[in-house]
């Protein structure tokens, strides 16, 4: 009897080894992949759990309008632009392919399943001309269940399915550090009157030279240093830079004649569709820290400093 249970046990150990070495080939693939096909097998592994719900068919027709609805919905309860990729890349990455799941953690959401059917509601007109005949029928149905878990896997696995909804973007590091370089002088006004409330040709030159030598070249570590976001009448760094990269956005695609771009910087029809694109969404994919790296080497560029930008 002994020798039986031994046996069993050795045969356990070598299923458990095999199954632990297939588990970190698996891991290693995934971490060796580029991020675009991360977010494909995120995707794939989350649409083959089931493709056996009523009215699947019509996923790929609804699919963009729901990630719209979603975006805008979120947009509006957080009061920050909350864009499709953003919530495609959260939905595949640490939210076990559930909408009911990331809109709990990650923008405590408390009646996610309402929020969800809200979404389905307000989508429902707008693919009703779709050539499929049963995509309102298909958006009616799942909006009369009562199955919480049915309506959350739904809803989340219409979304992952049609990942051509996401944009790619054909832009590099590169491309959008040097678009970004094109606003240093108003990025260094605005910054020296965010972090001195004042404007001067000698606090310009404090600034510049404390970005360069006692901040590590961060904007936001020298605004930290500086109190900035201690008070709640002075933003905090993350969101001055946002405001400021959106602010360049609307300015080169709004009134572009106004801009005198840096000496040494790119034309402005050359910076503007990868300014467009980093604005819109690579920044929805960037930490702080990143973002903070993107401005604070565009508000100290130089033509010398050219050289020195970040490669793809």
């Amino acid at each position: 009897m002994k020798t039986f249970f031994a046996h069993k046990r050795t045969t356990l150990l070598i299923e458990a080894a095999i199954s632990l070495l297939i588990l970190s080939a698996m891991v290693a693939e995934f971490i060796s992949t580029p991020l675009a096909a991360q977010a494909r097998m995120a995707s794939q592994s989350c649409t083959n759990t089931s493709q056996h719900y009523p009215y699947s068919n019509i996923w790929p027709s609804v699919s963009p309008e729901l990630l719209k609805k979603t975006s805008q919905e979120l947009t509006a309860r957080t009061g920050n632009t909350i864009e499709t990729q953003q919530i495609y890349r959260q939905l595949t990455s640490d939210s076990n392919c559930s909408l009911a799941a990331l809109l709990q953690k990650k923008y405590n959401v408390i009646q996610a399943y309402g929020l969800e059917k809200l979404i389905l509601a307000t989508a429902l007109p707008a693919p009703i001309g779709s050539t499929i005949p049963s995509v309102s029928q298909g958006l009616t149905w799942i909006m009369s269940q009562k199955n919480q878990t049915l309506v959350d896997s739904w809803i989340s696995l219409a979304i992952l399915t049609h990942s051509s909804s996401i944009p790619t973007s054909s832009f590099s590091n590169t491309d959008y550090q040097n678009a970004l370089n094109v606003f240093c002088n108003v990025f260094q006004h605005d910054t020296t009157n965010y972090l001195y409330g004042t404007v001067t040709p000698a606090y310009l030159q404090t600034m510049v030279s404390n970005l360069r030598n006692s901040a590590g070249n961060s904007v936001g570590a020298l605004a930290l240093g500086l109190g900035a976001g201690a008070s709640p009448h002075i933003i905090s760094p993350d969101i001055f830079e946002k405001q400021e990269l959106q602010k360049a956005k609307q300015v080169i695609d709004n009134k572009p004649s106004s801009i005198t771009p840096c000496p040494g910087s790119e034309s402005l029809s050359k910076a503007r569709p990868a300014l467009d694109d980093f604005v819109t969404h690579k920044m929805t994919t960037l930490s702080i820290s990143d973002i903070d790296s993107f401005f604070s080497q565009a508000t100290l560029f130089t033509p010398e400093s050219t050289s020195k930008v970040r490669p793809h």
